[in-house]
């Protein structure tokens, strides 16, 4: 009996296969540190952008939908929290976990990727853009929360 693996039908199969989280891409990416500066500074909804844009240059666009839920799940859960909350606790730990959340996420998410683009010299995106993106993107929040308690106010829930 020969040792070749046509002889041996319980024999793995020999062919490469590449992982999708890994698959390498010639764009810029964000570091996971873009992540945490964009969920402090902007909410969770800018930290999930920034996993979006790296989701998005690692041809993983499908992910993005996961990434959005999280992000925009974990502000509401943040802003019912804070409402909820008595005046004399401090909120700094909801902020501290929301980060945490957010860039552990990005780690489980591509942290093996972003690891072989540092390996192969890739290029990176400024984590400046990352923070001013997230000042944009609170404004956009802030904007719709107050316009939220303008129209719960006036129909008299507030």
């Amino acid at each position: 009996m020969t040792d070749t693996s046509q002889g041996n039908p319980f024999q793995t199969p020999a062919a490469i296969l590449q992982d999708a989280a890994t698959t390498d891409t010639d764009e810029p990416l964000y570091r996971l540190a873009a992540v945490g500066i964009a969920t402090f500074f902007g909410t969770p909804i800018a930290g999930a952008w920034v996993i979006v844009q790296n989701l998005k240059a690692l041809r993983r666009g499908h992910e993005a939908r996961n990434a959005w839920l999280m992000g925009i799940g974990l502000t509401l859960g943040i802003f019912l929290l804070g409402y909820f909350l008595p005046d004399n606790i401090s909120g700094t730990p909801i902020a501290i976990a929301s980060v945490f959340g957010m860039y552990q996420f990005a780690k489980q998410s591509f942290g093996v990727a972003l690891e072989r683009h540092l390996a192969g010299g890739g290029q990176w995106r400024s984590n400046w853009r990352a923070f001013g993106v997230s000042l944009l993107i609170l404004l956009g929040v802030l904007a719709a929360l107050f316009a939220s308690v303008f129209i719960l106010s006036l129909l008299g829930f507030i």
